[in-house]
């Protein structure tokens, strides 16, 4: 686990996590990651740059 990461509990509506969950399988990556990539891209679309940590 990263030190230096938020933690936040996700609340998704019924049938979100079954989406999501397909869609990461699909690109061979984890939920986690295939939220933080949606997360990031929508936020570009509205002119927000996220700061991405690099990773150890």
């Amino acid at each position: 686990m990263h030190k230096n990461v938020d933690q936040y509990m996700l609340r998704l509506p019924d049938g979100w996590r079954d989406k999501v969950k397909e869609e990461a399988a699909k690109c061979h990556h984890s939920m986690n990651s295939e939220i933080l990539n949606a997360i990031q891209t929508a936020m570009r679309i509205k002119g927000v740059q996220l700061d991405v940590p690099a990773q150890k």
